[in-house]
């Protein structure tokens, strides 16, 4: 039989029929990939009113970087129906484990669930209710990944529920519904609330907390009965447990837990009541506020993406790594995630949640060797030959596989990120919540200064190569002549003075952190948000630092996140966070050179000293990092380090990397001559940035969590 085609789709096959629409394996002519495409009934293209919710909600959806959010691709209107066009991945749902397996494991349901908390949390944040939470609209990965499917039906927060549509949708929908949207009232987040804890109690016994075959005993049944005890139908589940779900079920929304992560964090906490602590949930004291040198141990392999172990403080799920196709009967899609100024739609602040892993806390000395060796000059068609010394290797004293901390500099209520100047004297520190940059004298580690930026609040820095302007990526900004616009600016400061001397607006709704070129004549913006055009990919801003104007807008693959030139600075890179891929551009031409598969939710980028050999990108959600050749344009390792990280940085001998883990609130120490993690040194609380100075002898983190930022000893 011919696949039946629909606009650029070839529909290969259905995965999934539901009162919401189709679910198909399809193939994307036009972009050349596969994807899972969500065919909405033909009754909605006709409803106006729900076709400008579908496109505003679905517009909200896709632009949430929450890493258990499905991401969205494309959504609108093709052929006559509505559509959402999304990745496939790998997994099932929720409701085929029980169908086919029966009640979850508690600390795995804990666990599964907590992730669903993070996106429910996020979206919520976001000022929009999923409304749908059910088993079949989670999905598990192999290896226990979690994404929220279905963002692109939900209504706005505040949105009166109208009359119910009795549909085989709601049917299905009916065991997990909000008592306030049987009674027409208002409906908020905690509507969401409410289902989660139906879910959490049908993932502990294996059924529904009401069942019924009709509409009026079910709504009967929310509106006024009690949820049945899950200890008395499941052994290992406690009495505490039945409390949780209650609250998270209570009649009035004001009773129940305020956020999803308040419901499973409590279901954790009642996980230990009557059982030993489990290894996904770490009970131990947290350790003092200033942040410590402790080391644990690395992780074992290169092979597998599991996250190391964390420090006791540390209370965020694991993300696991892969993910490549599913098979869902809601709607599928790609793994997401999400940017370092925010959390989970703003990294940096990371929601509490339940953490999977075993709680290590033992402090291990690791020494390793440590030799100065050189780089061989590339030979890859992308990268030019030579740098770091006179004979084309890395400079620098040798760097140190076990980092010491010196000390935590106080820098204001947020330290966002933090970047050396390339003449080492003094570092920039963002301070994104009181609108300022704080300067760092890098001679005695002291803050200096203070710069004002007016026009919004300073999320990124990078500099001029002579380090006398640095450019200040600033979200949000009021105009300077119209006080209620909104724009985004790149702001110049003058480093000599501290002032800032001009600002030029970009097209991105928040521009990421910037490169220069090698030659300083051009600033490079990447887009930090995903509200540009989901069907052209995003955009990178260039911007002549002479003429401070705009002057090239390049399209490339959703979401670029990080930007680094290579060796010679004849080609860059961008990291496509939506994507999963590494665009390499001409600088000379800014056209895509190649795009370079390399996984889930690549977040920054490292390219290594002494020829550009090897470019480092760490992974978000997949807690590990991918080294790239740039010699094959092949990922040759991928190496577990903490949750999330966020950052890299070479060593300038080269012999070691460094990554900032935002949900283990660590750094990793990477042998770049073995690719295994030597050493995990503790940080303040959520790291966002790494810098280090041009001899190497010190590395500085910014952890937005506590507004600190830690200086380690990296070399002799």
């Amino acid at each position: 039989m011919t696949p039946r085609q629909i606009g650029n789709y070839r529909l290969d096959r259905l995965l999934g029929v539901g009162g919401m629409g189709e679910v198909f394996q399809a193939y994307d002519t036009q972009r050349d990939r596969f994807i899972a495409l969500k065919l909405l009934p033909e009754v909605f293209s006709d409803d106006q009113e729900y076709l400008k919710r579908f496109q505003r909600e679905s517009h909200v959806a896709a632009r949430l970087r929450e890493p258990h959010v499905i991401p969205i691709h494309d959504f609108g209107e093709i052929d006559g129906r509505l559509f959402i066009d999304m990745r496939l991945v790998d997994g099932g749902d929720i409701r085929t484990m029980l169908d086919e397996h029966g009640p979850i494991a508690p600390q795995r349901a804990v666990s599964l669930l907590g992730q669903v908390a993070q996106a429910l949390d996020a979206a919520h944040a976001d000022d929009l209710v999923h409304r749908d939470i059910k088993p079949s609209n989670i999905l598990v990965t192999p290896r226990d990944f979690v994404y929220v499917v279905d963002f692109g039906i939900a209504r706005p927060m505040r949105g009166r529920q109208t009359s119910l549509t009795i549909t085989g949708a709601t049917i299905g929908t009916l065991d997990y519904m909000a008592p306030e949207r049987f009674a027409g009232r208002a409906v908020d987040g905690r509507a969401d609330i409410y289902s989660l804890a139906c879910v959490l109690h049908e993932c502990l016994t294996g059924k529904p907390p009401f069942e019924g075959e009709d509409l009026p005993s079910l709504m009967y049944a929310h509106l006024n009965g009690s949820p049945p005890q899950a200890s008395t139908m499941v052994a290992g589940v406690s009495r505490t447990m039945d409390a949780v779900i209650a609250r998270g079920m209570a009649k009035d929304p004001a009773d129940r837990f305020p956020t999803a992560t308040g419901l499973i964090d409590a279901a954790g906490d009642a996980l230990l009541v009557e059982e030993p602590a489990p290894a996904w949930r770490r009970a131990v004291p947290a350790p003092a506020p200033r942040p410590q040198a402790t080391i644990v141990d690395p992780p074992e392999t290169t092979t597998s993406p599991a996250p190391e172990p964390e420090p006791a403080e540390v209370a965020e799920p694991a993300e696991p790594a892969e993910v490549a196709a599913v098979a869902e009967p809601a709607a599928v899609a790609e793994p997401g995630s999400a940017p370092p100024a925010e959390q989970p739609d703003q990294p940096g602040r990371r929601r509490r949640g339940v953490l999977v892993g075993s709680a290590i806390a033992a402090a291990v000395a690791v020494i390793a060797l440590v030799l100065v060796f050189a780089w061989p000059g590339s030979g890859h068609p992308h990268t030019a030959k030579g740098g770091g010394t006179a004979g084309g290797g890395p400079s620098g004293p040798a760097s140190l596989a076990v980092p010491t901390f010196a000390k935590a500099v106080a820098a204001g209520k947020s330290a966002n990120s933090v970047q050396v100047a390339p003449n080492g004297k003094f570092a920039y520190v963002a301070d994104a919540d009181d609108n300022v940059i704080k300067v760092l004298n890098t001679a005695d580690d002291k803050v200096t200064g203070t710069i004002n930026i007016p026009s919004g609040s300073p999320q990124f820095v990078s500099f001029s190569p002579d380090s006398s302007t640095a450019y200040v990526s600033v979200y949000n900004g009021a105009s300077y002549d119209n006080d209620s616009a909104t724009v985004h600016l790149i702001a110049f400061v003058d480093t000599a003075t501290g002032k800032v001397t001009g600002t030029v607006q970009v097209n991105n709704q928040k521009p990421g952190p910037t490169t220069t070129s090698p030659d300083g004549r051009y600033l490079y913006v990447p887009n930090h948000d995903m509200t540009m055009s989901f069907s052209d990919g995003d955009k990178v801003d260039v911007i002549d630092t002479s003429a401070r104007k705009l002057t090239d807008t390049i399209v490339v693959p959703m979401n670029p996140h990080g930007l680094v030139f290579g060796d010679g600075g004849k080609y860059f890179y961008t990291s496509d966070h939506m994507e999963g891929e590494v665009t390499v551009l001409s600088a000379q031409t800014n056209k895509i050179v190649k795009e370079i598969p390399v996984g889930e939710t690549p977040h920054g980028e490292a390219v290594s000293p002494g020829g550009g050999k090897m470019l480092a990108v760490t992974s978000w959600s997949g807690n590990e990092v991918f080294m790239v050749s740039t010699a094959t344009d092949k990922v040759t390792a991928r190496i577990p380090v903490g949750t999330n990280p966020q950052a890299a940085v070479y060593a300038p001998d080269g012999r070691h990397l460094y990554t900032v883990n935002a949900g283990s609130n660590t750094v990793s120490v990477i042998d770049t001559t073995t690719d295994k993690v030597t050493a995990t040194i503790r940080t303040g609380k959520a790291p966002t940035s790494i810098s280090m100075l041009p001899n190497g002898r010190q590395a500085y983190v910014s952890d937005q969590g506590d507004g600190t930022v830690d200086v380690f000893t990296t070399a002799k």
